[in-house]
Protein backbone atom coordinates (compact mmCIF):
# COMPACT_ATOMS: atom_id res chain seq x y z
CA UNK A 1 0.00 0.00 0.00
CA UNK A 2 2.15 2.83 -1.31
CA UNK A 3 1.06 6.19 0.09
CA UNK A 4 1.23 9.84 -0.91
CA UNK A 5 1.24 12.20 2.07
CA UNK A 6 -0.13 15.72 1.60
CA UNK A 7 1.07 18.27 4.18
CA UNK A 8 2.67 21.69 4.54
CA UNK A 9 3.03 21.86 8.32
CA UNK A 10 5.59 20.37 10.71
CA UNK A 11 2.79 18.95 12.87
CA UNK A 12 2.80 16.02 10.43
CA UNK A 13 6.52 15.12 10.65
CA UNK A 14 6.09 12.20 13.07
CA UNK A 15 3.42 10.68 10.83
CA UNK A 16 5.80 11.03 7.90
CA UNK A 17 8.58 9.31 9.84
CA UNK A 18 6.19 6.44 10.63
CA UNK A 19 5.33 5.96 6.96
CA UNK A 20 8.95 6.26 5.88
CA UNK A 21 9.90 3.43 8.25
CA UNK A 22 6.90 1.27 7.37
CA UNK A 23 7.24 -1.72 5.06
CA UNK A 24 3.49 -2.27 4.72
CA UNK A 25 2.47 1.36 4.12
CA UNK A 26 5.51 2.63 2.27
CA UNK A 27 5.78 6.37 1.65
CA UNK A 28 5.98 6.91 -2.11
CA UNK A 29 5.93 10.72 -2.24
CA UNK A 30 5.15 13.91 -0.35
CA UNK A 31 2.87 16.59 -1.79
CA UNK A 32 3.29 20.05 -0.28
CA UNK A 33 2.70 23.70 -1.02
CA UNK A 34 5.23 25.55 -3.19
CA UNK A 35 8.14 27.40 -1.60
CA UNK A 36 7.24 30.79 -0.12
CA UNK A 37 9.25 33.96 0.55
CA UNK A 38 10.64 34.02 4.10
CA UNK A 39 12.72 36.33 6.27
CA UNK A 40 13.77 39.90 5.68
CA UNK A 41 15.28 39.05 2.32
CA UNK A 42 12.08 37.32 1.17
CA UNK A 43 14.10 34.42 -0.19
CA UNK A 44 12.07 31.50 -1.47
CA UNK A 45 12.33 28.73 1.11
CA UNK A 46 10.73 25.30 1.53
CA UNK A 47 8.29 24.67 4.36
CA UNK A 48 9.19 22.18 7.08
CA UNK A 49 7.58 19.25 5.27
CA UNK A 50 9.27 19.99 1.96
CA UNK A 51 12.61 20.35 3.77
CA UNK A 52 12.04 16.99 5.47
CA UNK A 53 11.36 15.26 2.14
CA UNK A 54 14.41 16.83 0.50
CA UNK A 55 16.67 15.79 3.37
CA UNK A 56 15.47 12.18 3.24
CA UNK A 57 15.40 11.78 -0.50
CA UNK A 58 11.62 11.28 -0.67
CA UNK A 59 10.04 12.37 -3.94
CA UNK A 60 8.53 15.81 -3.43
CA UNK A 61 5.73 17.34 -5.50
CA UNK A 62 4.96 21.04 -5.01
CA UNK A 63 2.18 21.92 -7.46
CA UNK A 64 1.29 25.57 -8.01
CA UNK A 65 -2.37 26.50 -7.88
CA UNK A 66 -3.65 23.22 -6.49
CA UNK A 67 -3.15 19.59 -7.37
CA UNK A 68 -3.64 19.25 -11.11
CA UNK A 69 -3.73 16.32 -13.49
CA UNK A 70 0.06 16.34 -13.96
CA UNK A 71 0.60 15.75 -10.23
CA UNK A 72 -1.97 12.97 -10.15
CA UNK A 73 -0.38 11.38 -13.22
CA UNK A 74 3.02 11.39 -11.49
CA UNK A 75 1.44 9.75 -8.43
CA UNK A 76 0.15 6.96 -10.67
CA UNK A 77 3.54 6.62 -12.37
CA UNK A 78 5.28 5.92 -9.05
CA UNK A 79 2.59 3.52 -7.87
CA UNK A 80 0.73 5.57 -5.26
CA UNK A 81 -2.27 3.60 -4.02
CA UNK A 82 -3.54 5.71 -1.10
CA UNK A 83 -3.64 9.39 -0.12
CA UNK A 84 -3.24 10.69 3.43
CA UNK A 85 -3.62 14.38 4.30
CA UNK A 86 -2.64 16.34 7.39
CA UNK A 87 -2.53 20.16 7.46
CA UNK A 88 -1.97 20.50 3.72
CA UNK A 89 -3.51 23.97 3.56
CA UNK A 90 -5.23 23.77 0.18
CA UNK A 91 -8.57 22.41 -0.97
CA UNK A 92 -8.48 19.11 -2.84
CA UNK A 93 -10.43 18.34 -5.99
CA UNK A 94 -12.05 15.13 -7.22
CA UNK A 95 -8.84 14.01 -8.92
CA UNK A 96 -7.44 13.44 -5.41
CA UNK A 97 -10.61 12.70 -3.46
CA UNK A 98 -11.50 9.88 -5.83
CA UNK A 99 -7.97 8.60 -6.37
CA UNK A 100 -7.55 4.82 -6.22
CA UNK A 101 -9.57 2.22 -4.37
CA UNK A 102 -8.82 3.43 -0.84
CA UNK A 103 -10.58 6.39 0.82
CA UNK A 104 -8.71 9.68 0.84
CA UNK A 105 -7.80 10.09 4.52
CA UNK A 106 -7.31 13.20 6.62
CA UNK A 107 -5.86 13.52 10.14
CA UNK A 108 -7.68 16.49 11.66
CA UNK A 109 -6.67 18.24 14.87
CA UNK A 110 -9.92 18.02 16.83
CA UNK A 111 -12.57 15.58 17.99
CA UNK A 112 -14.94 15.95 15.07
CA UNK A 113 -17.54 17.28 14.48
CA UNK A 114 -16.26 19.90 16.96
CA UNK A 115 -13.87 22.50 15.55
CA UNK A 116 -13.87 21.81 11.87
CA UNK A 117 -11.89 24.27 9.79
CA UNK A 118 -8.59 26.13 9.83
CA UNK A 119 -7.66 26.69 13.49
CA UNK A 120 -8.87 23.81 15.70
CA UNK A 121 -5.75 23.65 17.90
CA UNK A 122 -5.63 27.37 18.73
CA UNK A 123 -9.39 27.56 19.21
CA UNK A 124 -9.49 24.67 21.69
CA UNK A 125 -6.93 26.40 23.93
CA UNK A 126 -8.40 29.89 23.49
CA UNK A 127 -11.87 28.71 24.53
CA UNK A 128 -10.52 27.01 27.64
CA UNK A 129 -11.24 23.40 26.67
CA UNK A 130 -9.77 20.64 28.81
CA UNK A 131 -9.61 18.13 25.99
CA UNK A 132 -9.14 17.89 22.26
CA UNK A 133 -7.78 15.18 19.97
CA UNK A 134 -7.09 13.82 16.51
CA UNK A 135 -9.70 12.43 14.14
CA UNK A 136 -9.00 10.15 11.18
CA UNK A 137 -11.67 10.81 8.56
CA UNK A 138 -12.47 10.27 4.91
CA UNK A 139 -12.15 13.50 2.96
CA UNK A 140 -15.26 14.78 1.18
CA UNK A 141 -15.92 18.08 -0.58
CA UNK A 142 -17.54 19.75 2.45
CA UNK A 143 -15.02 21.09 4.99
CA UNK A 144 -13.97 18.37 7.49
CA UNK A 145 -17.39 16.75 7.34
CA UNK A 146 -16.50 13.27 6.10
CA UNK A 147 -17.18 10.11 8.10
CA UNK A 148 -14.74 9.36 10.93
CA UNK A 149 -12.83 6.10 11.28
CA UNK A 150 -11.13 6.73 14.64
CA UNK A 151 -10.17 9.42 17.12
CA UNK A 152 -7.59 9.88 19.87
CA UNK A 153 -8.35 12.07 22.87
CA UNK A 154 -5.62 14.46 24.02
CA UNK A 155 -5.83 16.38 27.32
CA UNK A 156 -5.20 20.12 27.37
CA UNK A 157 -3.33 21.00 30.56
CA UNK A 158 -3.60 24.44 32.16
CA UNK A 159 -0.04 25.27 31.11
CA UNK A 160 -0.32 23.94 27.56
CA UNK A 161 0.51 26.41 24.81
CA UNK A 162 -0.16 26.09 21.11
CA UNK A 163 3.39 24.74 20.74
CA UNK A 164 3.04 22.07 23.42
CA UNK A 165 -0.41 20.97 22.23
CA UNK A 166 0.78 20.73 18.65
CA UNK A 167 3.66 18.57 19.89
CA UNK A 168 1.16 16.22 21.57
CA UNK A 169 -0.78 15.96 18.31
CA UNK A 170 2.40 15.41 16.34
CA UNK A 171 3.34 12.49 18.60
CA UNK A 172 -0.17 10.99 18.45
CA UNK A 173 -0.47 11.07 14.65
CA UNK A 174 1.61 7.91 14.01
CA UNK A 175 -0.55 5.99 16.50
CA UNK A 176 -3.81 6.80 14.74
CA UNK A 177 -2.28 5.63 11.45
CA UNK A 178 -0.72 2.51 12.93
CA UNK A 179 -3.95 1.28 14.46
CA UNK A 180 -6.17 2.02 11.44
CA UNK A 181 -4.22 1.57 8.22
CA UNK A 182 -4.31 -2.26 8.40
CA UNK A 183 -8.12 -2.31 8.53
CA UNK A 184 -8.34 0.34 5.81
CA UNK A 185 -6.06 -1.77 3.63
CA UNK A 186 -8.12 -4.95 4.10
CA UNK A 187 -11.45 -3.13 3.78
CA UNK A 188 -12.76 -3.82 7.27
CA UNK A 189 -12.48 -0.24 8.62
CA UNK A 190 -15.74 1.34 9.75
CA UNK A 191 -16.39 5.01 8.95
CA UNK A 192 -19.16 6.66 10.98
CA UNK A 193 -20.98 9.73 9.70
CA UNK A 194 -20.61 12.86 11.82
CA UNK A 195 -23.57 14.36 13.67
CA UNK A 196 -24.12 17.60 11.77
CA UNK A 197 -26.16 19.07 14.62
CA UNK A 198 -22.98 19.13 16.77
CA UNK A 199 -20.69 20.66 14.13
CA UNK A 200 -18.78 23.87 14.86
CA UNK A 201 -16.41 25.68 12.51
CA UNK A 202 -13.20 27.53 13.30
CA UNK A 203 -11.94 30.29 11.06
CA UNK A 204 -8.59 31.34 9.68
CA UNK A 205 -6.72 33.47 12.21
CA UNK A 206 -4.97 36.77 11.55
CA UNK A 207 -2.63 39.08 13.46
CA UNK A 208 -5.51 41.08 14.93
CA UNK A 209 -6.63 38.02 16.93
CA UNK A 210 -3.55 38.38 19.15
CA UNK A 211 -4.55 41.91 20.26
CA UNK A 212 -5.53 41.78 23.95
CA UNK A 213 -9.09 42.78 24.85
CA UNK A 214 -9.05 43.97 28.48
CA UNK A 215 -12.84 44.10 28.63
CA UNK A 216 -12.72 40.29 28.63
CA UNK A 217 -12.23 38.09 31.68
CA UNK A 218 -8.70 37.38 32.84
CA UNK A 219 -8.88 33.64 32.16
CA UNK A 220 -10.03 34.33 28.61
CA UNK A 221 -7.10 36.69 28.05
CA UNK A 222 -4.60 34.16 29.41
CA UNK A 223 -6.11 31.34 27.34
CA UNK A 224 -5.87 33.36 24.14
CA UNK A 225 -2.24 34.25 24.80
CA UNK A 226 -1.48 30.54 25.34
CA UNK A 227 -3.33 29.78 22.12
CA UNK A 228 -1.61 32.34 19.90
CA UNK A 229 1.81 32.27 21.57
CA UNK A 230 1.70 35.95 22.56
CA UNK A 231 -0.58 38.95 22.94
CA UNK A 232 -0.29 42.43 21.43
CA UNK A 233 -0.73 45.67 23.41
CA UNK A 234 -0.82 49.19 21.99
CA UNK A 235 1.16 51.72 24.04
CA UNK A 236 1.53 55.06 22.33
CA UNK A 237 2.76 54.30 18.84
CA UNK A 238 4.31 50.96 19.85
CA UNK A 239 2.74 47.54 19.41
CA UNK A 240 4.20 45.47 22.25
CA UNK A 241 4.18 41.68 22.35
CA UNK A 242 3.52 40.08 25.74
CA UNK A 243 3.78 36.49 27.04
CA UNK A 244 3.70 34.51 30.29
CA UNK A 245 0.34 35.86 31.42
CA UNK A 246 -1.36 35.15 34.74
CA UNK A 247 -4.71 36.23 36.18
CA UNK A 248 -5.61 37.58 39.61
CA UNK A 249 -9.18 38.19 40.73
CA UNK A 250 -8.23 40.00 43.92
CA UNK A 251 -7.42 43.41 42.44
CA UNK A 252 -8.12 45.50 39.40
CA UNK A 253 -11.82 44.69 38.96
CA UNK A 254 -12.83 48.11 40.31
CA UNK A 255 -10.55 49.93 37.87
CA UNK A 256 -11.29 50.83 34.29
CA UNK A 257 -10.39 47.95 31.96
CA UNK A 258 -7.02 48.53 30.36
CA UNK A 259 -5.65 50.61 33.25
CA UNK A 260 -1.98 49.92 33.98
CA UNK A 261 -1.70 48.96 37.66
CA UNK A 262 2.02 48.21 37.69
CA UNK A 263 4.89 48.42 35.20
CA UNK A 264 8.02 47.23 36.95
CA UNK A 265 10.35 44.23 37.30
CA UNK A 266 7.36 42.55 38.98
CA UNK A 267 5.67 42.55 35.57
CA UNK A 268 3.12 44.55 33.63
CA UNK A 269 -0.21 44.31 35.49
CA UNK A 270 -3.33 45.60 33.77
CA UNK A 271 -6.96 45.78 34.92
CA UNK A 272 -9.42 43.55 33.07
CA UNK A 273 -13.13 42.78 33.40
CA UNK A 274 -12.89 40.66 36.55
CA UNK A 275 -9.49 41.42 38.06
CA UNK A 276 -6.06 41.95 36.56
CA UNK A 277 -3.71 40.21 34.17
CA UNK A 278 0.07 40.26 34.63
CA UNK A 279 2.62 39.76 31.85
CA UNK A 280 6.13 38.67 32.80
CA UNK A 281 7.70 38.76 29.30
CA UNK A 282 7.51 41.71 26.92
CA UNK A 283 8.92 42.70 23.53
CA UNK A 284 9.01 46.08 21.85
CA UNK A 285 9.19 46.47 18.04
CA UNK A 286 12.43 45.29 16.40
CA UNK A 287 13.73 43.86 19.69
CA UNK A 288 13.80 40.48 21.40
CA UNK A 289 11.42 39.16 24.04
CA UNK A 290 12.67 40.08 27.55
CA UNK A 291 11.74 39.33 31.13
CA UNK A 292 9.95 42.24 32.82
CA UNK A 293 13.03 43.24 34.81
CA UNK A 294 15.16 43.69 31.71
CA UNK A 295 12.36 45.22 29.67
CA UNK A 296 11.50 47.97 32.16
CA UNK A 297 15.17 48.77 32.70
CA UNK A 298 15.05 50.46 29.31
CA UNK A 299 11.37 51.10 28.55
CA UNK A 300 8.93 53.30 30.44
CA UNK A 301 5.25 52.62 30.99
CA UNK A 302 3.35 54.55 33.62
CA UNK A 303 0.93 53.18 36.21
CA UNK A 304 -2.42 54.87 35.74
CA UNK A 305 -2.13 54.98 31.97
CA UNK A 306 -4.87 53.30 29.97
CA UNK A 307 -4.23 50.91 27.09
CA UNK A 308 -6.50 51.06 24.07
CA UNK A 309 -8.16 47.82 22.98
CA UNK A 310 -10.90 46.39 20.80
CA UNK A 311 -13.34 43.55 21.56
CA UNK A 312 -12.25 40.04 20.72
CA UNK A 313 -13.73 38.57 17.55
CA UNK A 314 -15.39 35.19 17.81
CA UNK A 315 -13.09 32.32 16.85
CA UNK A 316 -16.04 30.32 15.54
CA UNK A 317 -17.89 31.03 12.34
Amino acid sequence: MRTAFFSSDDISLDALEFLLASEEFRLACVVSNPDRPKGRGKKLSPNAVSAWALERGVELLRPEGGVGDATVARMRDIGVEAVIVMAYGSMLKNNVLEYGKYPCLNIHGSLLPKYRGASPVETAIALGDGETGLSLMRVVKKMDSGPVCDSIKIPIEKDDTVESLREKMRKASPLILERNLPSIKNGSAKFVEQDESLATYTRKLDKSDAAVDFSAGGKTICNRIRAFGFGILNWGTDALKVKDASFSACCGASRRAGTILDASPRGLRVACADGSVSFMSLQRPCARMMCAGDFFAGYKMEAGGVLKFSPYKSLLK
